[in-house]
């Protein structure tokens, strides 16, 4: 524990240390998603290229606060796994969420604010070399609340939301969208009928593997200079899509059985992340229109389990505002 004032700090590192006994209750409490699961973000850490850090900020009637962050600096790895115990000497905490860009990696129901102490807490644990926070996933609102401890801040993409409370059924959904997309996406629910087999539920034993290599062969494609995506580990899928509050959607040929594409949800009370995609490209076997029989599949979902709205996530903008979606401005910002 680190004592910084009005908060102890209780600084994690999910490889090494055991699940707190509290952690169950602070999950529910903070509504934290399954990528959140100790399990998880242990599985998660090994396959980090930099120290995986969950902060637990205590005060004097509990938790008030949890913040996920990789500690990124020099020295470094780009294309290896770095050593426990091993650690930057200089560099920036980057707080993201754990497993999803779609949401932030800090709960802190004190305002956005309380993320001073967390800054100050950490540079007390991690020495002088520890500069600054970026912190991902952060709103206009919350921007003009840190405003005097914002050192740089640059607006990013934007996350796409559906808003289904009014809605009952995925007809309602369909009604919203223009006549163009309407009849698209009727069509293409007909046409895939019968070539695509869709089972909706729990992962089975055998299914890690299978989204791996489907996950694996998507990232890959975003392979660059600037960009080298941390591999899919199958320990990882596994561990993830185990967790009770995971609902995976299964694209199958049914005459062979091949997996043609995965999607995974992450359910929420209020708002549910579309987690994952991939699917076996056209030009390899795959089944065209595919992803928007997907994005028809997670509306009917939520619909029917009467979740209020769901998350898309970021990029294909244009695709997903003519499926109802409305973008929400983020910022990413780095603070002293």
């Amino acid at each position: 524990m680190i004592d910084a004032g009005p908060v102890t700090a209780e600084v994690l590192d999910p490889r090494t240390d055991p699940e707190p006994s509290y952690w169950g209750d602070l999950r529910s409490r903070a509504g934290l998603r399954a990528d959140w699961a100790w399990s998880v973000l242990r599985v998660q850490s090994w396959s980090d290229r930099c120290p995986h850090l969950v902060t637990v900020l205590h005060g004097d009637d509990g938790p008030v606060g949890v913040v996920n962050a990789g500690w990124l600096g020099l020295p470094g790895r780009w294309r290896g796994f770095l050593p426990v115990g091993a650690k930057p000497r200089l560099g920036a905490l980057h707080v993201r969420g754990p497993g999803s860009s779609a949401v932030p990696g800090w709960w802190v129901p004190g305002g956005v604010r309380t993320l001073l102490d967390y800054q100050r807490t950490m540079r007390a644990e991690l020495g002088a070399g520890c500069l600054g926070a970026v912190l991902r996933q952060v709103t206009p609102a919350e921007l003009s609340e840190l405003d005097d401890r914002v050192l740089l801040s640059r607006l990013t993409e934007p996350i796409w939301r559906v808003d289904t409370a009014e809605m009952s059924d995925v007809d309602d959904w369909l009604r919203t969208l223009d006549k163009k997309r309407r009849s698209n996406l009727r069509v293409i629910g007909r046409k895939l009928a019968d070539r695509v087999a869709v089972t909706i539920g729990p992962a089975d034993s055998s299914t890690p593997a299978e989204i791996t290599e489907l996950l694996r062969g998507n990232n890959a494609k975003y392979q660059g200079v600037l960009h080298n995506p941390v591999p899919q580990l199958t320990g990882y899928v596994e561990e993830l899509t185990s967790q009770a509050d995971v609902v995976t959607f299964r694209y199958t040929d049914p005459d062979s059985g091949r997996l043609l594409g995965i999607g995974i949800l992450m359910d929420h009370p209020e708002l549910p992340v579309w987690r994952t995609w991939a699917m076996v490209p056209v030009e390899e076997g795959g089944v065209r229109d595919l992803y928007f029989l997907h994005i028809t599949r997670l509306i009917e979902w939520v619909t029917a389990h009467r979740r209020p709205a769901l998350l898309l996530g970021k990029g294909k903008g244009r695709l997903k505002s003519s499926v109802g979606a409305t973008s929400i401005e983020q910022y990413a910002a780095l603070v002293r």
